[in-house]
């Protein structure tokens, strides 16, 4: 469980990649990685996604059967009089319709399920590498574009969509070959991290509403060449 504050005795008894997370204050230490949500917080989010899905199973049970309860009326009354059939066909397309409209809102929600899983997964290999909010940004970007979730299990996939046979930690070893400038301690210049000195009077600098206006090659471009985040 990640705490937003620690003490010292807390601070302590970390991992070093978790201490890395953390800066020290007058009152102990507080975690200083914005937008990077908690293993807790991802599993209340997927719990709550997961209660919507049952809600729609149930209904989607619930609208069968009204179906079958409709067609078998349907059918009695059409062996008594044959002017119900025009009846039972408008009844019973009536109920494929809500039928096919739950089974698409159930496919959504799976995917949606799907995205998050991918998404929290993303961030925490992403801020095991970086402990700058901007960088792990763009670094969860590039390994969410990598992983699948199949048969509930995360699969690691190629820059074309296709599934391989390697491993998540075979992933994050190719994304710090391939971003090494976005990667703690890996960068050749030192300058990237938000707050850092670059000792040059002519640094780029944008707001954080620009860079985050920018696409995902323009912000890896723009940390790449040194330029900082106000």
């Amino acid at each position: 469980m990640i705490k937003y504050t620690v003490t010292s005795e807390e601070f302590s008894q970390l991992e070093e990649s978790q201490q890395g997370l953390y800066t020290q204050g007058e009152d102990g230490y507080k975690l200083n990685v914005e937008g990077v949500i908690t293993v807790e917080e991802a599993a209340a989010r997927e719990a709550g996604l997961r209660e919507n899905r049952d809600k729609l199973l149930a209904e989607k049970k619930r609208i069968d059967e009204l179906k079958r309860e409709a067609e078998a009326e349907a059918k009695r009354q059409q062996e008594e009089k044959l002017k119900k059939a025009n009846d039972y066909e408008q009844l019973y397309n009536s109920s494929e319709q809500e039928r096919q409209r739950s089974e698409q809102a159930l496919r959504d929600l799976e995917s949606k399920i799907q995205r998050q899983q991918v998404n929290g997964k993303s961030l925490e290999l992403a801020s095991s590498l970086t402990k700058d909010t901007a960088r792990a940004k763009l670094l969860s970007e590039q390994i969410a574009s990598r992983l699948t979730l199949v048969d509930g299990e995360l699969k690691v996939q190629d820059k074309q969509g296709n599934l391989t046979v390697s491993t998540v930690e075979e992933l994050t070893s190719s994304i710090k070959a391939e971003y090494p400038f976005l990667v703690d301690g890996l960068e050749s210049t030192g300058g990237g991290a938000i707050g850092s000195a670059s000792g040059t009077g002519d640094s780029k600098t944008v707001s954080r509403a620009d860079f985050d206006a920018m696409n995902a090659q323009k912000r890896m471009d723009y940390i790449k060449s040194g330029g900082k985040i106000i």
